[in-house]
């Protein structure tokens, strides 16, 4: 596993291209000064920067490794200290995948979520409201009974059959 932004510099550099370049690449959608904090690791890309990076290297979103990149945004939590408490958007990059109340599964890498049907790449502030039950290493961390309601740890972690 490695960083978002070490795979960006490998990738960059394996085409043989410089930070400019590859700004050129991507239409100016993405400054080279952006490329440089991003390699960097110290500013996060937005699912919009990370389809024009893959796009400029001959990718799809789809063939992203995700499951290789670390988006650094910590360890995981420990399922066992979960208090009953709201369940916040700025947690969800601590865990490993969503429910959908429409019956999709995303998987989590940072704030991004990556549909596991059809491999669809969404923010996760697009999920929040939708999102009906929170994984992380095979137990439930949080769920909501209603779309309306608020999204609340649970207080006893269910491990979730595979």
């Amino acid at each position: 596993m490695y960083r978002f932004g070490e795979w960006l510099k490998e990738n960059r550099r394996l085409s043989g291209w410089s930070q400019v370049e590859l700004s050129e690449k991507t239409f100016g959608e993405i400054s080279q000064p952006a490329i440089s904090q991003y390699e960097q690791n110290r500013s996060v890309p937005s699912i919009a920067d990370i389809d024009h990076l893959a796009r400029a290297f001959g990718h799809t979103l789809a063939t992203v490794p995700w499951e290789a990149i670390d988006f650094g945004y910590g360890a995981k939590r420990s399922v066992t200290k979960l208090e009953r408490r709201r369940f916040d958007l700025k947690e969800l990059p601590q865990a490993d995948s969503v429910r959908t109340f429409d019956g999709k599964t995303y998987e989590l890498h940072g704030f991004i979520g990556i549909e596991k049907a059809s491999g669809e790449a969404v923010q996760l502030t697009q999920l929040y409201y939708r999102i009906r039950t929170v994984v992380c290493d095979a137990h439930v961390l949080a769920k909501r009974k209603n779309p309306d309601d608020e999204l609340i740890h649970v207080k006893k972690q269910k491990r979730v059959r595979q």
